[in-house]
């Protein structure tokens, strides 16, 4: 049986992607690309939203790095529970 834990299809796919998405907009920004005039139509073809698309594009850009083309870790930053919830903990375990 094959081990699914380090599969990297997803990662892979998700790269050669955004590798493609960000020459055909490199060329529209150009003005070379044969079917798209401007970068909404780029957009609307690609069926992406242009905040989500120019987020990672400008992370890429800036550093050069293509593992900023994937997506950064997401929800709340660790921490230490919140005093009140403490308390509360603290009186519930007493009765």
């Amino acid at each position: 049986m094959r081990n699914i834990n380090n599969d990297l299809t997803l990662k892979r796919n998700y790269l050669n992607k955004y590798r493609f998405l960000i020459s055909e907009y490199e060329q529209v920004k150009r003005g070379e690309h044969l079917n798209y005039r401007f970068a909404k139509e780029f957009y609307a073809a690609h069926d992406t939203d242009p905040r989500s698309f120019l987020l990672y594009y400008n992370r890429f850009k800036q550093s050069g790095n293509e593992q900023d083309l994937l997506p950064a870790k997401r929800g709340p930053k660790y921490s230490t529970r919140r005093p009140l919830l403490k308390m509360s903990s603290k009186y519930l375990t007493f009765g």
